[in-house]
């Protein structure tokens, strides 16, 4: 029995010892590569950019960014730093491997990272970006890694999108021994490019304590590259006593498949409540910094003419109605009238069936040429104010009865208005020499 216990003192002081070794090599004052690329500071590595040159506008594109440790130590690449000449025109979609986070370092916005690399090793970055306007980027990105900050040039150069050509008239050698039958030749028709990017959503913000919370939100059309916003003066002063926006935040439409994506302050210029129609001017962006209107370049919609418009002609409505989620939305009516005002003449309002639901009002009526001619502004209207079929279908008021004191449901039949782009067309001329105001004094025809 006591050679068993000494076979067991000794097999304990081996395991000592044993322990005792391994933490002298692992705290030994020149650290393994592994420590040590917890505290290098001068990382050795490369990086190379991969990107299509030229890219059309709402066309999603990969940039890869290769980076080389060519250090004898693990490094963690910690950041992808972008340019805020190219974020101002793109948006950063995925990276793979990363994260979205972001960090803001003045002309560059960090991306974290967090990926660990062996010394020698390479890796491909994926970034996957969709721009939303044209431009021509010339600048760097810039890696962080170990401590060190390696920088690469490109260029991007970001292009509207091009119509397809027609494609060429067959050549009169036959190609095969099958017998074609010409078809009647009809005319070409160039297919109208929906503007869905001049479609912004506006979302009124009110101060809560120490921060913004929504209070309601519309549509409305970017009508000037540097920052004019067009929509209903009762989304900027609505007729509530007492309620009054604190802020007004401008949503980006990106990709019609996508929310809207907030980038901008703006404030009003232009309030006129006879015409319920209104003109904001963006003057700062998220970080509540002033932005230079002239570097904007915002995808302004064309204006066309509403005198033009005809009964029976087709209209296009565009914008973010509070049903049907959170992407822009697309109906189309057609002109079925005209109705006057005194103040304003015959062609006061715009009479359409197409469908308008609340939160669209702001948004863009366009004519067959994809032309804005009108603004969506009344739902329900017929020059009396009346729904054409409302009807009592369900117990609104909650008391186990469905009767005369539940309110109508719309079910169809709409006849919505539209104010005339003819009669926004001075208030935004005006916006261009008005300082900010809160509002301005009644219109007049």
């Amino acid at each position: 029995m006591k050679s068993i216990h000494t076979v067991l003192y000794i097999a304990m002081a081996l395991v000592v010892v044993l322990l005792i070794g391994a933490a002298v090599y692992l705290f030994r004052a020149e650290p393994t590569p592994v420590l040590g690329s917890l505290f290098t500071q001068n990382a050795k590595i490369h990086i190379y950019i991969q990107s299509p040159p030229m890219i059309e506008v709402g066309e999603e594109f990969t940039m890869t960014v290769t980076v080389q440790n060519e250090g004898s130590e693990f490094i963690q690449v910690d950041e992808i730093r972008f340019p805020e000449s190219l974020l101002q025109l793109a948006v950063v979609k995925s990276i793979f491997p990363g994260t979205m986070e972001q960090e803001f370092y003045g002309d560059h916005v960090g991306f974290k990272i967090g990926f660990l690399m062996e010394p020698g090793s390479r890796k491909e970055f994926e970034i996957t970006l969709q721009p939303w306007q044209t431009g021509d980027v010339a600048s760097n990105l810039q890696v962080e890694a170990g401590k060190t900050i390696v920088e690469a040039d490109f260029r991007l150069v970001l292009v509207p999108v091009v119509a397809m050509a027609p494609s060429a008239t067959p050549s009169s050698t036959p190609t095969s021994t099958a017998t074609l039958i010409p078809s009647t030749p009809s005319p070409t028709v160039t297919p109208i490019v929906i503007p869905y990017a001049s479609v912004i959503r506006l979302t009124a913000k009110i101060k809560h304590t120490s921060y913004f919370r929504d209070a309601w939100s519309g549509s409305g059309a970017i009508v000037s590259p540097d920052g004019l916003i067009l929509t209903n003066a009762h989304l900027v002063k609505p007729p509530i006593p007492g309620v009054e926006a604190d802020a007004f935040v401008i949503g980006l439409t990106l990709d019609p498949g996508a929310p809207p994506i907030d980038r901008y302050y703006a404030e009003p210029v232009v309030v006129d409540k006879d015409l319920d129609l209104a003109i904001l001017r963006i003057t700062k962006d998220l970080r509540f910094n002033k932005v230079d209107p002239e570097k904007l370049n915002l995808p302004a919609i064309t204006l066309g003419d509403s005198d033009t418009l005809q009964l029976g002609d087709t209209l296009t409505i565009l914008g973010y109605p509070g049903i049907g989620g959170d992407t822009i939305t697309l109906t189309r009516g057609d002109v079925g009238g005209f109705t006057s005002e005194k103040k304003y003449g015959g062609r006061a309002w715009i009479k359409t069936a197409a469908a308008i639901s609340g939160g669209t009002s702001g948004g863009i009526a366009m004519d067959k040429n994809g032309m804005m001619v009108a603004v969506p502004t009344q739902l329900g209207y017929g020059g009396d104010q009346d729904l054409v079929d409302c009807r009592v279908i369900t117990d609104t008021n909650m008391d186990g009865r469905i009767n005369a004191k539940d309110m109508c449901i719309p079910t169809g039949g709409f006849i919505n208005a539209l104010r005339p782009i003819k009669f926004a067309i001075p208030l935004i001329e005006q916006s261009r020499i008005t300082p900010l105001l809160e509002e301005t004094p009644t219109s007049t025809p």
